[in-house]
């Protein structure tokens, strides 16, 4: 059953910061009118009403706007009696029931407003008093004999009168009846101006980077008074008075301690100083919030791809080099799921960048890969990107690639981790749950790493250590209670929030190329542009082949899948296809390993084909392919270089007219495609005839050898 609740013209309702109050109140609800803003109203149901009562951000002051409302917090330092001391809560309430004993008396006729009617009833009004307000022989506990009682004296007819004129006009409030002790003091300024100015420097004295102590601060501005005096008695001026050292110790306590902090430990010390704990960010949706960052982790490995560490004789050990990885990681917020996950050489913006495309792909394949039970299937496009001002995410490479994806930013300030508080936490997970079972960690610090020999204890290569990472973050952090999910673990928060409110969308792949490809100059010629040997083309290149006299175009590759590129005709961005079918899908490393298959069994300047490469890369093995999405996650990754050198490579398309026009290539055995000669046996058959089928064969092959162009759609 929804409560009614009955409002006052002069109440008033602030919710939100916003002040309102009410205009009309009806069975379905109330209309109410902002306050200061007149004629702006706003309707709410009696169900919305009693949900707004309750919420932490509303206050209710009833009759608010009535003058005996105003008159009774007029000058008063608390809204409440609650707010008030004890002690001076305990004379309020006493005063209050000395005006209702009063006003009680009055109304029997056994006392009038005047003096000498007031002392005659003094005793009787001291007595009703005592029993409203429960003290001395009418007090509810029980008083053993003998026992001292206090009682508070009435003061004479003139300060009472005084209280309940203002107990009257203020509505019969308590709060009338406050002491006004607030205002007590004297308030005159004690100091001129220039001894005030003087006073003040000790602050700025004691708030230095050298950190001197309160002690020599005060000395030296009380030294300070010293040098004006002098000054003043040369120029014949009245002296100033110097301040005792309790007095300038009164003026430094007086302080803002933040700014003393910031100005003698800095900015971020400060921070971490008067930071105060809060839940952070309210986030209920999954990647409504994702948070990036990079960390060095805990343990030193052989920076290496290579798996046959445990082979090597140890002269041979001694030579690989051994350090500590950084990884780039980004987490979900509101699931409490990782999203991204690689490790780099050095914190830099290109490692960023592709720990930021990575949040937008189903990464199972990599967590198959690392022979994971578990799914990487958490994706999705991203409402808020949270970094910290570290140079590879304030770089104008990595801004750029987040504005180009259409992602607000926010950087918070620096110094100030637990702005970024969901990534740290697993960063400190981490190191407390994963990194004690590695051998050749680092510890948090030196005094706990104690001598433990980490560099000579460094057995994960590169390959390894992605592995173990995977294997935690998949296996076992995703499938274990979390504690700020309430004991849910992120896989089920996270199908549980997917099917409630689903995920913002991925972008679209023009705009992930356009964001994460490389620019590229392409020359565009009659097959379109080329890359790594195969040919792309659309509507838009064949027009600007046909028209437009600027023969360089710009493109931009997703390296994980080449079947098609984006390239810029003009102003505009256009999706090309590859010319030679069945690249779909395939990524540059296995492009790139088909390659080298067919020129490791073929001689290297024999003439590529698009289905011997093919074929090749449907020959590679799951175990490459794992290698290749693992090698993906760790430094050993495909460059920018790497890519250039191999399509400088190929100055040639790969070629598929097997495909495209329908016959076979002339094989390499000479005698296969030789032409048969035998004597004609019938001189009567025309010579178009079927015997001569080898030979008309091989002309309309030639005769049909015709490679598409750009000019044929004229």
């Amino acid at each position: 059953m929804t409560l009614r609740f009955r409002f006052s013209n002069s109440d008033m309702i602030t919710t939100a910061g916003v002040a309102m109050r009410p205009l009309e109140i009806d069975d379905k609800g109330g209309t109410f009118e902002r306050v200061g803003q007149p004629g702006i109203t706003e309707a709410f149901s009696h169900q919305e009403l009693a949900e707004m009562m309750r919420r932490p951000d509303t206050t209710y002051f009833a009759g608010y706007f009535d003058r005996a409302t105003q008159e009774a917090h007029r000058d008063k330092p608390v809204q409440v009696i609650s707010e008030l001391s004890e002690k001076t809560a305990r004379l309020v309430i006493w005063r209050k029931a000395a005006c209702d004993a009063f006003l009680a008396l009055e109304a029997a006729g056994l006392v009038k407003r005047t003096q000498r009617a007031y002392e005659q009833a003094k005793a009787q009004l001291a007595s009703v008093t005592a029993r409203l307000v429960g003290e001395g022989a009418a007090a509810f506990a029980k008083i053993r004999p003998g026992k001292e009682i206090k009682t508070r004296k009435l003061p004479g007819s003139r300060t009472v009168l005084q209280w309940v004129r203002s107990y009257q006009a203020a509505g019969y409030s308590a709060l009338s009846l406050t002491p006004a002790t607030h205002l007590s003091g004297n308030r005159s300024r004690r100091w001129c101006p220039k001894a005030e100015a003087l006073m003040n420097q000790v602050i700025e004295i004691y708030a230095d980077t050298q950190q001197p102590t309160k002690v020599q601060s005060i000395q030296e501005t009380r030294a300070l008074f010293s040098e004006e005096n002098a000054r003043r008695a040369s120029a014949g001026a009245t002296p100033l008075t110097i301040p005792s050292a309790s007095s300038v110790k009164r003026r430094l306590d007086s302080a803002d301690p933040f700014y003393v902090c910031a100005k003698r430990h800095g900015a971020s010390a400060a921070a971490r100083k008067f930071a105060m704990s809060s839940n952070g960010p309210d986030v209920v949706r999954p990647m409504e919030r994702v948070e990036m960052d990079e960390n060095k982790l805990d343990v030193i490995s052989l920076l290496t791809l290579t798996g046959i560490w445990e082979h090597l004789p140890p002269d041979r050990q001694k030579k690989f080099e051994t350090g500590r990885r950084w990884m780039y990681l980004a987490i979900d917020c509101a699931t409490k799921c990782v999203v991204s996950m690689r490790l780099a050489d050095n914190p830099n913006s290109e490692d960023a960048i592709r720990a930021l495309r990575q949040i937008f792909e189903d990464k199972t394949p990599l967590a198959q890969a690392a022979e994971c039970e578990s799914t990487w299937h958490h994706r999705g496009g991203i409402g808020t990107l949270v970094t910290d001002m570290g140079p590879a995410f304030v770089s104008d490479a990595f801004q750029a690639t987040v504005a180009s994806l259409g992602v607000t930013s926010h950087l918070p300030p620096a110094g100030i981790p637990w702005m970024r508080g969901h990534v740290e936490s697993f960063f400190r997970t981490l190191g407390h749950q994963l990194m004690p079972l590695l051998a050749g960690r680092t510890f948090f610090d030196t005094v706990d790493r104690g001598d433990y020999p980490s560099e000579m204890l460094a057995c994960l290569c590169d390959d390894d250590l992605i592995k173990v990472l995977l294997t935690y973050v998949v296996d076992i952090y995703h499938n274990q209670p979390h504690g700020s999910l309430k004991g849910e673990t992120p896989n089920a928060a996270w199908k549980r929030l997917v099917a409630e409110h689903g995920t913002p969308p991925v972008p679209d792949g023009l705009t992930l190329r356009k964001a994460f490809g490389r620019p590229m100059p392409r020359k565009l010629n009659d097959e379109g542009v080329l890359f790594s040997g195969l040919s792309y083309s659309c509507e838009a290149l064949r027009e600007a082949y046909l028209h437009s006299p600027i023969r360089e175009v710009e493109i931009r590759v997703d390296l994980q899948d080449i079947g098609w590129i984006a390239v810029k005709v003009g102003a505009t961005w256009y999706p090309a296809l590859a010319n030679q079918p069945g690249f779909e899908g395939v990524s540059f490393d296995e492009l790139r390993e088909g390659i080298r298959a067919v020129r490791h069994a073929h001689a290297r300047a024999a003439k590529l084909d698009a289905p011997k490469v093919q074929r090749a890369i449907a020959r590679i093995s799951d175990a490459n392919r794992h290698a290749f999405a693992l090698r993906a996650l760790t430094p050993f990754h495909v460059t920018d270089v790497d890519v250039a050198r191999a399509d400088a490579a190929l100055h040639y398309p790969l070629r598929s007219d097997e495909q495209r026009l329908g016959y076979m290539p002339p094989s390499n055995d000479l005698l296969n495609d030789a032409i048969s000669i035998t004597p004609p046996t019938d001189t009567s058959r025309k010579p178009d005839s079927d015997d001569n089928g080898p030979i008309s064969e091989r002309r309309t092959r030639r005769k049909n050898r015709r490679r598409w162009g750009f000019n044929d759609g004229k």
